[in-house]
């Protein structure tokens, strides 16, 4: 079961990463199409700027969770380096703790917001806005099942902290391992 999880966590994640790249490529593309059609032909199109700015957002929020993922989302390693190492793993899970909250509510309002957001993209052919907006309730999920991951990681780690220095579980009752 845990292999089929890790699986398809790691497609998940590499699907993320190849959009991203998909849509990096793109935006250049679309911005390098517009300089050359501003400056040089004295012609711009009307749809760059509205294209370009959703190709940023996408990109943004689907990085989200490449970066949950990697623990790129903050440097706090020259604090880390100050306290112990559990101190320090407590205040990561906390941190991620926090990011899934984040995840669990873009993912909420954004489905919201796509079921109420009215409009048109007239630049884009009339394109619904809810066609964009629905990036806003999937790179939510995305973070949340990338903060689930790390955390579990995070657990893990802890537990084997706990184990190494000896210290046991907190919770669990203490066996007097002499007989009266």
């Amino acid at each position: 079961m845990t292999t089929l999880l890790k699986r398809v966590d790691r497609i998940i994640e590499r699907t993320t990463e190849h959009l991203c790249n998909l849509v990096l490529v793109a935006l250049t593309l679309i911005v390098l199409y517009a300089i050359v059609m501003r400056y040089v032909f004295l012609d711009p199109p009307f749809w760059s700027d509205v294209l370009s700015t959703l190709s940023n957002v996408a990109m943004v929020m689907l990085g989200l969770s490449a970066t949950i993922r990697r623990r790129d989302h903050i440097a706090m390693q020259a604090l880390y380096e100050k306290i112990s190492p559990i101190f320090a793993l407590v205040l990561d899970g906390l941190w991620n703790v926090l990011v899934l909250v984040f995840g669990v509510l873009l993912t909420v309002y954004g489905v919201e917001a796509v079921i109420k957001v009215p409009g048109f993209y007239w630049e884009l052919g009339m394109l619904p806005e809810k066609v964009p907006m629905a990036i806003v309730p999937l790179s939510g999920l995305l973070v949340v099942i990338a903060s689930v991951g790390v955390l579990i990681q995070d657990v893990r780690k802890f537990k084997e902290l706990q184990r190494s220095a000896g210290l046991g579980s907190a919770l669990a009752p203490k066996v007097n391992s002499e007989r009266t």
